[in-house]
């Protein structure tokens, strides 16, 4: 089999397993008024139900991140989604809070680690002169889970029941395990075979180095900064800007489809003139973005507003995650991915937590303070470039050397 071939394989792979990971750690929300009638779960259990998913997966990548690079890369992906596989065929069986909430952190245990291995898979493979495109590929899959996959799992929850989403997430992931099985040859060209004792990698060791720790600061920033405005913007757009709820799936289905061509040719600019330089342009944008369609009254439609916000959210995340898979070596790829996907996560849950501290609904429902979170979110932004400067001469410091 020749090398792009294998590339073509495994980036396709790493995007279903991303896919499928996100899909299950999104699908508890929408699910909520189900789950609400059929299981008789209180609506402000809703938020731990989906926080928990979270944080299992954060604590869950402290704890393995040291062991994942002992093993080959196919046999541990093959483990985690298995795992993944029966935490959420388990859900199905859920009969009050306390069995659902034991369900998903059961499947945040295995989904985290899984998608650091995803994309460790896909940086061991393909080389940073075509990586931007692969990544580009692999982190469209929140995109395509929130146009198609969500609102595809609540028709079938329509049509049969709460318990039919969850199914479909487990066939899915069965269905790329047997994938991983039959396509992928081993993979262990990390793993060091001269030594006696399995490698085991010190955390502390790897997060004294200059460049994970930007890199690590770098994703966490854009993930706390995107996350803080996600949690309350569409009742904004509904309860503040009056957008008719019947037109959200049109808004999600036009943004979500401008993202993902958007995140194709981001891979591409990447690739061929660097993160830097493009980096600053959709700053630039981003920042008029989140000024007008946050800070105050907007001028444009909120349509415009939230495909130019999601474009832009999908460009940058790009952009940060292809240069900060050059951080790590070869031999702490997978441990790196794993306490990324934990800061990441962390950094997420921070900003949904914290906008809920700062956001006051009204008896109308409308919001208030969002121009707050508007300017902290713009404060944040503009600081991602400075950081991708300065990770760049670590990184081009590290290859001198």
């Amino acid at each position: 089999m020749s090398d792009l071939r294998l590339e073509r394989k495994i980036v396709l792979l790493a995007a279903l397993i991303q896919l499928a990971s996100i899909l299950d750690f999104m699908i508890i929300m929408p699910l909520g008024p189900n789950l609400a009638l059929a299981l008789n779960i209180p609506s402000s259990d809703m938020g731990i139900l989906a926080g928990i998913y979270t944080f299992a997966a954060a604590l869950s990548g402290i704890l393995i991140a040291p062991y994942l690079d002992r093993y080959d890369r196919k046999n541990a992906a093959i483990f985690f989604l298995s795992g993944l596989v029966v935490s959420t065929f388990l859900c199905t069986f859920a009969w009050d809070t306390y069995s659902m909430l034991a369900a998903r952190t059961l499947a945040g245990i295995f989904g985290g680690p899984a998608m650091a291995l995803s994309l460790a898979m896909v940086i061991d493979l393909v080389p940073v002169e075509r990586r931007g495109r692969a990544i580009a590929i692999v982190t469209s899959a929140f995109t395509v889970s929130s146009v198609f996959g969500i609102p595809l799992a609540l028709y079938f929850s329509e049509w049969f029941d709460w318990k039919m989403p969850f199914l479909i997430i487990s066939i899915l992931c069965a269905l790329i395990v047997l994938g991983i099985f039959k396509f992928l040859p081993p993979m262990v060209s990390h793993i060091d075979t001269t030594l006696k004792v399995p490698q085991k990698i010190s955390l502390m060791s790897l997060l004294r180095k200059r460049e994970i720790q930007l890199s690590y600061g770098l994703l966490s920033l854009l993930s706390f900064a995107q996350f803080m405005l996600f949690a309350g913007s569409i009742n904004y757009f509904v309860f503040n800007l009056d957008f008719p709820r019947e037109d959200l799936g049109y808004i999600y289905l036009v943004g979500g489809v401008l993202s993902f061509a958007v995140m194709m040719m981001t891979g591409r600019v990447v690739d061929q003139y660097g993160a830097r330089k493009l980096s600053f342009c959709v700053t630039i944008i981003y920042v008029f973005v989140l000024a007008d369609g946050f800070t105050h009254t907007p001028y444009m439609p909120v349509p415009v507003i939230f495909s130019l916000f999601m474009m832009c959210a999908a460009i940058m995340g790009v952009i940060c995650t292809t240069i900060a898979s050059e951080a790590p070596g070869d031999k702490e790829r997978a441990a790196y991915m794993s306490l990324q996907s934990t800061s990441r996560h962390l950094a997420a849950g921070t900003g949904g937590v914290f906008a809920s501290f700062i956001l006051t609904s009204n008896i109308d429902n409308s919001l208030n303070n969002v121009e707050y979170l508007g300017a902290l979110s713009i404060g944040c932004i503009v600081v991602l470039p400075l950081i991708i400067i300065i990770l760049r001469r670590e990184l081009n410091k590290k290859q001198m050397a």
